[in-house]
């Protein structure tokens, strides 16, 4: 049975299984992340439909797509889907980004961060 504590992992509270995630993790291991408050940014929102996209400076058509400044609220960790937003509770207003993507910062530290060397023995 000790396979099965491995096989599952702790995430704000939440039991999940780990192979749902090891691809997720294993992508997020091959960006550069920075701790720092998560802002919201521009939007493009639709007319018909209301469908609502990052703006990255992408052109679009105004007389079908409105900019809305600082219209994107919220982001997802790419590991859990925690939501992180514009908050004073550092569990969602603060996380680890690689300017595209988010990670909650439970995540980072569990899957993500370096982990720190053994202290060396001091040899024989």
């Amino acid at each position: 049975m000790a396979d099965a504590q491995k096989e599952t992992v702790e995430i704000h509270g939440s039991v999940w299984d780990r192979s749902h995630i090891e691809e997720a993790i294993a992508d997020c291991k091959e960006s550069s992340w920075k701790r720092q408050a998560w802002f919201p940014r521009d939007a493009l929102v639709h007319r018909k439909g209301g469908r609502v996209s990052l703006y990255v400076g992408q052109k679009y058509d105004p007389t079908k797509i409105d900019l809305v400044k600082g219209g994107w609220n919220h982001d997802h960790c790419q590991i859990c889907w925690w939501d992180l937003y514009e908050s004073e509770d550092p569990e969602h207003g603060i996380g680890y980004t690689n300017r595209d993507d988010w990670l909650c910062s439970e995540c980072y530290s569990k899957f993500i961060a370096p982990k720190e060397a053994p202290a060396d023995s001091g040899g024989i």
